[in-house]
This record gives C-alpha cells, structure tokens and sequence, in this order.
C-alpha cells in the first residue's frame, strides 16, 4: 500500500478511517437509540389508546343513568354519588385492566369533577392541576391528547379521550402508565450505544495523533530551507525522495511565483502615474518607484536602505511627513503641496550621491497632492510608512489656462453686453443733440430724453463699478423681518391692487449678519421681477424661516407670473441677460453678487405658466 499510495494519500484516508468511520457509527447509534425511544413511547401510547377505546364501548350510558338506576336523588352529597358510581364502573375498569396489566384507568366525570377509578374509598376531587389542565384541553378540543410527564424511569405517559354521549361531552377518559420496563430497556441501549461512541473516539484520535505525528516528522525536514527562503526567494531546496522531494518541489515552486508576484509588483509601481515611497519602521527606505525619483529628485539604487533623514535635506516638507508619520504616527490625507526643487550646494560632480535635489532628473517647481499611511502587520502592529503623491502641475496648468480662456469669454460677453446698454442711450442723446445743431435750439421734448437717458447711463455705470469695485460692505445683525417689510409696502403702494401679496413671516427670527441697504436692494430686484412677471396681476407670497439645520435664514419669494423656461434658469444671474424689452439684465446679477459677498446663496425653482420662486439663504448672526 506504499507504494500505491503517497502519503498525503495515505494520510487523509487513515484519517478518514480513525475519525470518519468512529462519527458516522456514533451518530447512527444514537440516532438509532432515539428511534427506539419514540417508536417505544409511540407503541406504548397506541397501546393506551386502545384501552381508553375499549373502556369508552364498554360503558354504556351516562353517569346520570347510573345515579337513577340506584336511586341517588340528584341532591345528594357528592361522596355518596361518587361511591354509587366507583361501585358501578368498578366492573367495567376491571375488565380492562386484566387485559393491560399496570395500566390506572378511569373515568373523569365532569359534573362531579372527580376520576372514578372503581375505588369505593376515592369521594373527591384526585388529580393534579396538570391533570385538570389537560382533562379540560380534552374535553374542549374533543380530541385525544397524549402528555409524557417526567424522565426516566419516574416518568409517566399519560391520554386522554373525551366521554361523548348523545353529541355532548359529558367527561372524559383517562390511562396513566409508568413505562418503567421501557426505560430500563433504553437505559441498556444508551449505555451500550456511548460505551461503542468513547471505543470509537478514543481509537480514532489515537490513531490520528499517531499519524499526526509522522505527518510533523516529514514536514521537519524542510524547516532549515524554509528559514532559508524567508531571507532569499531565490534560494531553492535541495531535492528529496518520495513526498519529501514532492514537499521540496511544491515550496520551491512557490517561492518562485512569489518572486515571480514581487517582480510584477514593482513593475506595476514602476509604471503607475504616482510617486511612491515607502520606508520601514527604522526608518530605512525599502522602495521608492521612477516617478518619486523624477519628482523628488533621487536615485533609487543610492538611497535604498539608508535612513530618510540622510536622504532628505532638513527643510525638505517629505521628511517632515515621514517623520511625523513614523515617530508619532500622524499621516495625511490629500496634503496640497508646491514642492521645491533646490539647487546642489556642491557643483553635481562633488553632489552627495542619492540626496533630494542633486539627482539628474531635478527639475522646477511641482504642484503635489500627497498622502501617507502606515503599514502594519497582522497584528496590527506598526512596520512602516507609504508616502504616495499624485503631480498635478500639468493639470493645473490646464485648468488655469481653461479658466483664463473663459474668463476671456465672460470678458468678451460682457463687454459686448456693455456696449449693448450704452449705445441706445448715446443714440437717443446723439440724435437729439444734432437736431438741436440743425435747429438751433431743442425741442421741448429733447431735454426730458436726454436728462433721462443721462440718468439711465448714470445707473448702468453704477451698476457696473459695482462689479468691477464693489461697495464697503457694513455688516451688523439685523433683523431680515424688517428689510421684507420695508420692501413690500415700498411696491405695494406702486403697483395697488392687481397683485395681492400673502405674506407668512416667522416670528422671532434670528438676526442675520448683513449690510442692510444692499440686502434692501436684493429684495427689492427679486419683488420687482415677480410684479413685472404679473402684469395682469397674480399672487406674490412672501415668507422667512429657518433651515432644518438652524444654520441659515431663509427668505422665500414666490409668484404666480409667467414662469422662466428651463433653458434660460442657468443664465439668469448673468449680466446683461434679460428677456424684457427694457431691461438691463444687472438686476439679478447684482443681487446674486451681494448675496454671495454675504455668505448665503440664492435658490431658484420656476415652471413656465406657473410661476417662480426664490429662496435667499444668508446665514445667521452669531456672537464672535
């Protein structure tokens, strides 16, 4: 058998031999002592029913026909009544009874609420709670009901069948028997049964132990090249016979994929868009790929293996990470760093090898977006740091070019829209102006226009230092309340009755921390927009509140107007964008300007034939 088999074979099918064959009998013998038990108990209640069935034709009548055929009036004392029927039934028990043999019989009688048992001596009530419990369990439900009470050979099994006469329950009839003899017998079985299941166990451990033993005797052979290959994956063990050398091949096979997995790891970090590097708990750098070498200037065959501190010059912001990261274990998450390239205090011939800023690859100024984390065993124990950064110069530099070029753009528009808002003015003024020169003296409408067109560009030219230089801004608490208030009966009067105003303002309102005469001119362009987008009148309501998170005040200004379409929600706060006849379009943006330059922000929700409401979050006053 040796032969034929290996030994790993052999192994297994001796253990499944001395550990299967022991737990698959143990659990067929008891599974059979259980069998036993029930089909035991089953017979033995089977065996009472039957009894209880016998006792039930045997008896004719009722009780009642008993008590009348011996005269008992029905006021008589209840041991009398009970002695009468003892005597009476005593026949019919017996009869039984011959046939089953320690087996107590009787009938319960659920008027005198008393077990007849055919003795003259029993006058009252003979049971247990228990017993009462199950007697009326039996005689409700109208069923059979079989109880076994106790273990062992102190045990008892006990049924019960209703007493039917002429469809009523009149009682009902009961068999108690104490299976001593069946539990002796599964006494005998069980105790056969565990003294086969210990046999077994102490066999099959035994056995496994022994060959537990051997199995460790093979494996100690290969300890002293295992201790080997931990310090060196290239070391390969000898080659053995039989098992062994298939042990001996199976390691070596795996030493060289794991060489084979480290090699494909550093090409992996090797080629990855980030920098790496990692260092051990001493301190010492253990790897460090191409793009950290790049970037930060080493060379990894000089720098592996010595301390970072010996790396990294002193006022290097790395090795303030590492040092942090190793010595009090504080790491960084998306640090944003310009990291320095310096110059070589030494010409790069006298350069000391391997130090950050004289290797060959240094180079200007990089954006860097770096993080660490500590390695740990296991255990969980410290045994070293990975710092890794990503280079965003390049996308950095791309994305301020994109925000120039748009910034171009938004130039560009709003120079146009400049240019759009002035030249009306200044054509309306210019003509005038030259009919005044061919005419030689104005019309009595030519001055009103050109004082109104004046003021028009005066207004504009307003607006717009306010982008370009925007007002001192005086902060102090306020009340939000008040500015609503003051606005609302201002347009009110103008506009009279064609658009009925609801307003809902909280009461007790924090204070919010404004400028009150610009956050005046906010809500004054949002409820003039909404009475323009009403011209045949609507509802404009107005309420203030607080945000669920108690952190912002809210002032709510919704209409009934016209609505603005989904294409245009995006550009309504654009200068110059407007889709009225005579707008300017800096009204909305000038109120977006001051609600940001507040802290808050402005909320738009509009459906076209709807309405519109805005929401100005602007958040609270609070002390310091």
């Amino acid at each position: 058998m040796r032969g034929r088999l290996g030994f790993s074979r052999q192994l297994f099918l001796y253990t499944l031999i001395l550990l299967g064959f022991p737990t698959i009998l143990s659990v067929y013998m008891l599974h059979m002592v259980q069998r036993a038990e029930h089909g035991l108990i089953e017979s033995d209640q089977a065996k009472l029913n039957q009894a209880l069935y016998l006792l039930d034709t045997r008896f004719e009548g009722t009780f009642e026909d008993i008590l009348k055929a011996h005269g008992v009036p029905a006021d008589a004392r209840q041991r009398d009544k009970v002695k009468v029927l003892n005597t009476s039934l005593k026949p019919v028990l017996d009869s039984v009874a011959v046939d089953y043999p320690g087996v107590d019989l009787g009938f319960y009688s659920r008027q005198e609420d008393v077990i007849l048992n055919g003795h003259s001596e029993t006058y009252g009530e003979n049971f247990s709670i228990r017993r009462k419990a199950d007697i009326e369990r039996t005689i409700n439900s109208k069923q059979k009901l079989s109880n076994i009470v106790g273990l062992g050979g102190s045990g008892l099994i006990e049924t019960y069948r209703p007493l039917i006469r002429n469809g009523k329950v009149i009682g009902a009839i009961v068999a108690q028997e104490n299976p001593k003899d069946i539990y002796q017998r599964l006494g005998r079985m069980r105790r056969e049964a565990y003294l086969t299941i210990v046999a077994g166990i102490i066999i099959g451990v035994g056995g496994f132990f022994i060959l537990l033993n051997r199995f460790l005797e093979v494996v100690s052979g290969v300890k002293e090249g295992l201790a080997n290959l931990e310090g060196d994956l290239s070391y390969r063990l000898p080659p053995a016979f039989g098992e062994l050398g298939e042990i001996a091949a199976a390691v070596n096979h795996l030493a060289g994929r794991l060489e084979q997995m480290r090699s494909f790891n550093e090409a992996i970090l090797d080629n990855v868009d980030a920098g790496v590097v990692a260092a051990d708990i001493r301190g010492r750098l253990v790897m460090v790929n191409p793009i950290a070498a790049r970037v930060l200037g080493l060379i990894p065959e000089e720098v592996l293996g010595r301390h970072f501190e010996e790396v990294f010059r002193a006022d290097d912001p790395v090795r303030d990470i590492l040092q942090r990261a190793l010595a009090r274990q504080e790491t960084v998450s998306e640090l944003t760093l310009k990291y320095p390239a310096p110059l070589p205090e030494k010409p790069c011939a006298e350069a000391v090898p391997g130090h950050a800023g004289m290797g060959p690859h240094t180079r200007g100024e990089r954006d860097l977006i770096l993080g660490t984390n500590l390695l740990t065993n296991q255990a969980g124990n410290p045994i070293g740091v990975v710092l890794t950064f990503a280079d965003v110069t390049e996308r950095n530099r791309l994305q301020e070019r994109v925000k120039r070029e748009e910034r171009l753009a938004a130039l560009g528009k709003f120079v146009a829209g400049v240019a759009h808002e002035i030249r009306n003015p200044l054509t309306s003024i210019s003509g005038y102006i030259q009919m005044w020169q061919r005419h030689g003296q104005p019309t009595p409408q030519s001055l009103p226009t050109v004082a109104r067109e004046t003021m028009r560009l005066n207004s504009i030219v307003d607006k717009l230092l306010f982008f370009a230089r925007p007002s001192e801004t005086k902060f102090q608490p306020y009340d939000l309340n008040r500015i609503v208030n003051i606005v609302r009966e201002f347009l009110s009067e103008g506009y009279g009755t064609e658009v009925k105003m609801e307003t809902r303002l909280m009461p007790d309102l924090p204070p919010v921390r404004i400028d009150p005469e610009q956050m005046q001119q906010v809500l004054m362009n949002i409820f003039y927009n909404s009475y323009q987008a009403m011209p045949d009148g609507g509802t404009l309501r107005v309420e203030t509140g607080l945000t669920p998170d108690n952190e912002y005040v809210v002032a709510t200004i919704g209409d009934t107007g016209c609505g603005i379409p989904e294409e245009n929600l995006s550009s309504i706060f654009d200068p110059f964008f407007t889709t009225k006849a005579r707008g300017s379009g800096l009204g909305l943006a000038l109120a977006h300007e001051i609600v940001e330059a507040h802290g808050g922000y402005i909320d738009v929700k509009s459906k076209v034939g709807v309405g519109t409401t805005m929401r100005v979050y602007l958040p609270r006053f609070k002390e310091g």
